[in-house]
């Protein structure tokens, strides 16, 4: 990564973020105001475009918790019959009317001759909100531990409580940036020019994770290909229900984005992303 500083802040308790204003759907009692998150229940649909894996192809069930943090930044997961997820981006609108542009992340179940492996996948999500409808796509997931294999998935779910829902004994990670996702130019903690920004990583359903001790950064610098790079993990301990946040500085124009993975402690693998951010020129 070519930020020039990490600066790492202590746990502290987790408490509610603060969520942006908007309509929410909901049953059976639909909320018309106030922060943002709703528990949907669906299907879906996913297809492979390539590799020599098989996958399950039938329509599955889908349940799926969004929750919408600081600047309209929405973070979700999701378990569906063939494998769970996490959902990081930004929602335009809010939950009863907007679009929602989002990374993936997901674990899919995959057979090759060898038996069955776990592929770990990413795809860009592009959804839709209208009323208690919601409705997603991703083109393309493409997964590093499964070469060659390509999915496309279609889903369409209804919400069905304005209250977003855990998932058993699964962790839950959800990655913020304070203040917003565009990054105005400031100060390095160093003193030099740049664009400073600060990433809140909290668990909220009460379960320790260990984070792998490298994670991966991908980034545009000055709006040019993207590059990825593997660093240190900040810190590889995230106790349940607390959070946790690194600063960190970019010295030039740009967009950022990171992806994190680790095992809670109950042996589940979790795999989670920051939103991107946009370092304004």
């Amino acid at each position: 990564m070519t930020m020039r500083e990490i600066v790492v802040a202590a746990a502290v308790l987790a408490g509610v973020a603060a969520c942006s204003p908007g309509t929410l759907p909901g049953s059976p009692t639909p909320i018309l105001s106030g922060g943002g998150g709703a528990r949907y229940n669906g299907s879906i649909v996913y297809r492979r475009l390539a590799g020599n894996f098989a996958i399950t192809e039938a329509s599955q069930t889908i349940n799926l918790s969004l929750v919408v943090r600081d600047a309209n930044q929405i973070v979700g997961r999701f378990e569906s019959g063939n494998g769970t997820g996490t959902i990081s981006g930004q929602l335009t609108g809010d939950l009863a009317n907007g679009t929602l542009d989002a990374t993936m992340l997901v674990l899919t179940t995959a057979t090759q001759v060898m038996g069955q492996t776990v592929c770990e996948g990413r795809g860009q999500i592009a959804g839709r909100m209208s009323g208690r409808d919601l409705t997603f796509s991703t083109p393309s997931i493409t997964y590093d531990n499964c070469p060659g294999l390509t999915v496309t998935s279609q889903a369409q779910a209804i919400a069905v409580s304005p209250i977003p829902g855990e998932f058993g004994s699964l962790a839950n990670v959800v990655i913020t940036v304070l203040g917003g996702t565009t990054v105005p130019r400031g100060t390095c903690a160093g003193g030099g020019a740049g664009f400073p920004f600060t990433v809140e990583m909290a668990e909220t359903s009460g379960v320790n994770v260990t984070f792998d001790s490298r994670f991966v950064v991908e980034e545009r610098r000055n709006f040019g290909v993207a590059t990825s790079t593997s660093l240190d993990m900040p810190f590889t301990a995230l106790d349940g229900g607390s959070r946790r946040t690194y600063g960190a500085c970019s010295p030039v124009p740009g967009t950022y984005q990171a992806f994190f993975s680790g095992s809670d402690a109950n042996g589940n693998r979790i795999r989670v992303a920051s939103p991107v951010v946009t370092f304004a020129p």
